[in-house]
């Protein structure tokens, strides 16, 4: 099954949900700074001002479509995806290299949206870049509870490591390395056992 159709839901009939459906859809395919709101209206079949009823600026919506890519992909997918692969905490940790891997052979698979949204907004008091901020933060924190469970002398450590070793995956799979993820899981296993942590 494909990871997109594992994260899909029926399309909403209110005008904010299918404003926000839509653009999450464009940004995750296009990024943040090639769509406009007039392409968002005209996909979502909704007039401009049912847009700017709901959100106050573009920026706004940016800011809504990360935190509902919380909802969807980091709660609705990828914590669901791991505990269905594993039961211990550690076992997890590695099971988020298997998920990501899986991301990465997708059909749908373009990158993230929280890297790309970051690199696409460098100005440090964007609410846009505090979103992507926050929303990766939300993954780190799902890392150090599992790390915190396993028994890891520094959890905060581990899941900063961890992280990096998934944000890395990420960058490598769009230039072409989709098996990054499956490649970097052995080196997760190190940094458990690092810790202490058998796995």
């Amino acid at each position: 099954m494909k990871v997109e159709k594992q994260r899909q839901r029926p399309r909403p009939r209110g005008g904010r949900e299918r404003v926000l459906e839509t653009a999450y859809g464009l940004f995750k395919r296009h990024g943040l700074q090639a769509v406009g709101v007039d392409r968002i209206v005209a996909e979502a079949g909704v007039a401009k001002t049912t847009l700017y009823r709901h959100f106050r600026s573009k920026d706004d919506l940016a800011v809504a479509v990360l935190e509902h890519h919380g909802d969807v992909w980091t709660h609705g997918w990828l914590q669901a995806e791991i505990e269905r692969r594993a039961t211990a905490p550690a076992s997890r940790i590695l099971a988020l290299f298997d998920a990501y891997n899986e991301w990465f052979h997708s059909d749908d698979y373009r990158g993230c949206l929280l890297l790309n949204s970051l690199q696409e907004t460098r100005d440090p008091a964007s609410p846009v870049r505090a979103a992507s901020q926050a929303a990766l933060s939300d993954i780190r924190a799902l890392i150090r509870d599992l790390g915190q469970a396993a028994g890891a002398r520094d959890p905060e450590r581990l899941a900063f490591e961890i992280q990096t070793l998934l944000m890395g995956s990420v960058v490598a799979a769009v230039n072409g390395h989709t098996n990054a993820a499956a490649r970097m899981r052995p080196i997760a296993r190190l940094l458990l056992e690092h810790e202490n942590i058998a796995a």
